[in-house]
């Protein structure tokens, strides 16, 4: 079984590295929007977290995948891409994708 943990864009990163040190964490939810509402402007504070997690973990070889929630779009995913993640979580642009929930995931995926 795989254990994640989520921070939100008011939460430093620095407060979960213990948690990473100890190989605790498989995966990190960086949380670019307040939780509990769609449809959100990404924050970009959630890039430099993302840059700081990657590098700090490439530079333990920790088996720890990044993941990326809220504010997901066509512009949002090369730039989290980018920063480190591994994962994108998107809602809004999909499911309201003008043309249709599978061209969304293959506009993401480019």
């Amino acid at each position: 079984m795989a254990c994640g943990i989520s921070i939100n864009p008011k939460t430093a990163e620095e407060e979960i590295y213990p948690l990473l040190a100890q190989g605790l964490v498989d995966l990190v939810d960086v949380l670019a929007v307040e939780p509990g509402f769609g449809g959100q402007q990404f924050q970009e504070v959630a890039l430099t977290k993302l840059e700081k997690l990657r590098s700090w973990i490439d530079t333990r070889g920790a088996a720890v995948k990044l993941l990326v929630d809220g504010g997901i779009s066509e512009s949002t995913a090369p730039r989290v891409r980018a920063a480190g993640a591994d994962i994108l979580v998107a809602g809004s642009f999909l499911f309201g994708h003008k043309q249709s929930l599978k061209a969304g995931v293959k506009e993401l995926k480019i």
